[in-house]
């Protein structure tokens, strides 16, 4: 499960509201704010990039689906191809995105069952541009 940015806040929710116990001390007080610092800074990360990040990356599936027609028997990937994320809500293009990799994890295993080595290695190059899209950088760098 990846968590979205609700989830991460609303954890941080819980544990600014859910006061230590005494017997943790100080070391595990300080160690507890900084882990809460940390996921909330890197939820606002990804809350200034997510629809972004979703989008450009739903765009990059749909145009690998548009070449893969001797994949597509029955034509659901020409008709992922043809979508447009019309919703650009987190959760919206998130439930999107999901969609387009189960089909595209679908895609993958025809391709290698065919022992298609071009279309592969499109394939591996669009979860290197994913990876990419996705990335983020702890601790500033």
């Amino acid at each position: 499960m990846t968590p979205n940015v609700r989830d991460v806040l609303q954890g941080v929710t819980v544990a600014l509201a859910t006061p230590p116990s005494a017997d943790h001390g100080m070391a595990y007080t300080m160690s507890r704010v900084g882990m809460v610092t940390m996921l909330a800074t890197l939820a606002a990360a990804e809350s200034d990039r997510a629809a972004r990040d979703a989008i450009a990356e739903n765009a990059a599936i749909r145009a690998l689906f548009a070449g893969a027609g001797a994949f597509d028997a029955d034509g659901a990937l020409a008709a992922a191809a043809k979508e447009v994320d019309a919703d650009l809500s987190v959760p919206a293009l998130d439930a999107a995105n999901a969609r387009l990799r189960r089909q595209l994890i679908g895609l993958h295993e025809k391709v290698e069952a065919a022992d298609n080595a071009a279309m592969n290695r499109q394939i591996v190059a669009l979860y290197g541009k994913m990876a990419s899209i996705r990335r983020m950088a702890l601790g500033g760098g």
